[in-house]
């Protein structure tokens, strides 16, 4: 973020009729973002707490390939069960 967004928001936080939704929308900058500027500027050096939206934190990176061949074969061995039990308990051919 530039120091002349930075000084737009300084500008637009002195405006108690503003909500920092309202600072955002107008400026087309999330909330959370004016938040963080209005917390550094005030000197609180706090952490924000995280968003419940964790999109952007995960990846399929992350998931191992130990846990994608646990889960096939586990899929595997409930395919191959299901069908045993559906042959085995089918009527005999007749002859």
């Amino acid at each position: 973020m530039s120091p002349a967004d930075r000084g737009r928001i300084a500008e637009l936080l002195r405006d108690p009729r503003l909500s920092y939704r309202a600072i955002g929308r107008q400026l087309g900058i999330s909330d959370w973002t004016i938040r963080r500027v209005a917390r550094e500027l005030e000197g609180d050096s706090r952490p924000m707490k995280r968003r419940h939206f964790r999109s952007d934190e995960t990846s399929t990176e992350e998931t191992s390939a130990f846990s994608s061949w646990l889960v096939f074969g586990i899929v595997a061995v409930g395919l191959t069960l299901a069908i045993w039990v559906a042959a085995r308990g089918a009527p005999p051919p007749e002859l």
